[in-house]
């Protein structure tokens, strides 16, 4: 039974929440981050191309997405404990089994009932954070320093175990991650994600229209980002590396990617919002531009980990704008949504691209879809954001 008079607690005490919304968004993150060697994997050990490695990647990631959309809307009533630590149960059985399936649709339903595990999860992190944060970016940006450091050994790992074991390392490796982190869900408070007492009921923009473009935005900018990270091993390949040698260059950006992290914490709003989303926007396109044009190491390692640096960046000022315009932290879970969206669609756009088109089609493709995003940003931005504090959580 929910106990509204926690909440009081929750907002003065506010660590555990943070490091519970970490754990749950790193459970429900995990796959959509180790997506290209979910893809490599597929391919190696079940021997399917580009583009049915992408589509099977992307059913998890649909039922990640579709199961967020619907939770979003009844968080606000939900006990935020229960519904993680029931996600949590139904994402690590799903990833246990699928390590051992034997038979493809077997295998799929699974991952199918992973993600929709995972999408509550996701969603969630989110809505608390947006709802009870003072200064929600500045939490965001710790939510991708921790993926920036926990993504370091994961790479790692994961490169060699997909090598080693195809698919099913992978599937292993997930599991893994995601049992050691469920026993933090337990500081994730027996609350709603929010009761509507924080904030009055004109405490955020409720245009739909407003939040609508906000949200294609997300689903446009992170179909690009997850086309381009889904395929990075390929991208590899045409420069001369192996999957073993592309995990470790990710490992090697991910160190570097923290610096993107940090700049998103530091910086906050000092500059507004217009700024850094014109940068990181512009910044990757010419990213898109030269992982798809140019087959050399060189180019592939510096724009690889120029691509996550700029992820890491962008992402906390996403999900910030989403939260500043509603402070119920519903907008931010449908933005967790649109995000998942854009991670599910990305392999797809990718993979068909590619296919009918070839890799150049795959840069003008992208170029276009930033170009997009940036528009429908400014747009969001234009008609007013409400105030935030950038002082501590």
């Amino acid at each position: 039974m929910i106990n509204p008079s926690l909440n009081a607690a929750v907002s003065r005490n506010s660590t555990p929440l943070v490091i519970g919304a970490i754990a749950a968004q790193v459970i429900g993150g995990s796959f959509a981050q180790m997506s290209p060697f979910v893809v490599a994997g597929l391919m190696d050990g079940m021997g399917l191309s580009e583009r049915d490695a992408g589509i099977v990647t992307s059913i998890e990631l649909f039922a990640l997405a579709l199961s967020a959309i619907l939770v979003a809307p009844m968080l606000p009533w939900l006990s935020c404990r229960q519904v993680c630590l029931g996600a949590a149960a139904l994402t690590l059985i799903a990833q246990g089994a699928s390590i051992i399936a034997a038979g493809w649709t077997t295998l799929v339903a699974l991952r199918a009932l992973a993600g929709v595990g995972e999408g509550v999860l996701y969603a969630l992190s989110l809505s608390i954070v947006a709802s009870h944060a003072t200064n929600p970016e500045k939490v965001f940006g710790y939510f991708q320093l921790v993926w920036a450091l926990g993504s370091v050994p994961l790479f790692s790992a994961g490169g060699e175990i997909t090598a080693a074991f195809a698919h099913r390392g992978i599937f292993a490796l997930l599991c893994g991650v995601s049992l050691a982190l469920a026993p933090l869900l337990f500081q994730i408070p027996d609350t709603p994600a929010s009761d509507g007492t924080r904030y009055g009921p004109n405490g955020g923009i409720t245009r739909p229209l407003v939040g609508a473009t906000l949200l294609t935005a997300i689903v446009l900018y992170i179909s690009v980002s997850a086309a381009l990270y889904a395929f990075s091993t390929s991208f590899g390949a045409r420069a001369g590396l192996d999957t073993a040698e592309v995990g470790y260059i990710l490992t090697i950006a991910t160190l570097v990617g923290l610096a993107g992290g940090a700049a998103a914490t530091a910086l906050n709003i000092r500059w507004g919002r217009a700024l850094p989303i014109s940068v990181f926007c512009l910044s990757y396109a010419l990213v898109a531009l030269a992982l798809c044009l140019w087959q050399n190491s060189t180019v592939f390692v510096i724009t690889l980990v120029l691509s996550v640096v700029l992820y890491y960046f962008s992402v906390p000022y996403l999900f910030g704008l989403a939260a500043a315009i509603d402070r119920s932290g519903r907008w931010a879970a449908a933005a967790g949504s649109a995000y998942l969206l854009g991670f599910a669609a990305g392999p797809i756009l990718g993979g068909a691209v590619i296919k009918s088109a070839g890799y150049a089609s795959l840069a003008v493709v992208s170029v276009g879809l930033m170009t997009i995003t940036w528009a429908l940003s400014m747009i969001v931005l234009s008609r007013g954001v409400a105030g935030r504090s950038t002082g501590p959580m």
